[in-house]
């Protein structure tokens, strides 16, 4: 079995975030008071028309509940498969690296803004994770690829 990398356990968390949101926030319909639970009616029973289509708020919050669902699944796959980019190659997919960066850090801040610890600390480790992992590719590419290197001597991680 390969080591635990920056960018795995970033993997391994975020599908962790993902089966939390989805089973636990999305398909759970557990009670959150009487007053919260007739909002929540509302929300499902209450059609208006949006841009020509019957619409419910209900369905808006599920539609990009799972979309989130979606962004954290993509965004395991992605930590996942940036782990076994090879030095030297890291240049060519660095901007996806640091665009996660930049989506799993916005994802930190709109977690605590709006929701509870739990997110909000899921988010924020899981972006130290990647930019610890991003910056470790990069100094390893900076070695790899620097003048007089020879090949298939610098680290791999």
């Amino acid at each position: 079995m390969k080591h635990i990398t920056w960018f795995r356990a970033a993997s391994v968390l975020l599908v962790l975030f993902f089966t939390g949101h989805t089973v636990g926030g999305m398909f759970s319909e557990a009670s959150m008071g009487p007053e919260a639970d007739a909002v929540f009616g509302s929300m499902k029973t209450v059609h208006f028309d949006f841009n020509g289509s019957d619409a419910t708020w209900y369905g808006f919050w599920f539609g990009f509940g799972i979309l989130t669902s979606v962004f954290l699944l993509f965004s395991a796959f992605t930590a996942w498969k940036l782990d076994g980019v090879k030095p030297e190659s890291w240049p060519v997919v660095s901007g996806i690296a640091w665009a996660l960066v930049g989506s799993q850090a916005a994802n930190a801040l709109l977690s605590w803004k709006y929701f509870f610890a739990g997110p909000g600390v899921m988010a924020t480790l899981i972006s130290a994770l990647l930019v610890v992992g991003a910056v470790r590719k990069q100094q390893a590419s900076a070695r790899a690829n620097a003048p007089g290197q020879a090949p298939g001597l610098a680290p791999q991680r």
